[in-house]
């Protein structure tokens, strides 16, 4: 009875974790983050057609929440506006998330300043 309850159970939990598998690989094969001096750019298709992208001035919080014993994790970027922008699976995410913060405290150390030139 138990052997033949396990043999029906094995299934249910490849199906119910195949979806979640399936968002994962696609997420791997169609998004992609940039991190720019400038700004951060998200393409999310597979010919870049889709992407959305703003600048380190729009920023107000950057948070990190690590995943799989910390090798990747997912970064959650709030804007000035309280848009949070979600950042999934990203690797390094530490180091992406302290580099944000510190563009973030650039570009509003160059906004007080004003601008230079003619």
């Amino acid at each position: 009875m138990y052997r033949d309850l396990a043999a029906n159970l094995l299934p249910d939990f490849t199906l119910f974790w195949l979806p979640l598998t399936l968002v994962a690989v696609s997420r791997a094969m169609y998004m992609c983050y940039r991190f720019t001096n400038l700004r951060v750019t998200m393409i999310s298709d597979l010919t870049g057609q889709d992407h959305k992208d703003f600048s380190y001035n729009v920023i107000k919080d950057v948070q990190v929440m690590s995943s799989f014993i910390g090798e990747w994790g997912d970064v959650v970027i709030t804007l000035k506006d309280g848009t949070k922008v979600d950042l999934r699976s990203v690797p390094k995410f530490r180091e992406i998330a302290k580099y944000c913060l510190t563009m973030t405290q650039n570009s509003l150390v160059l906004n007080e300043t004003g601008p230079k030139g003619f």
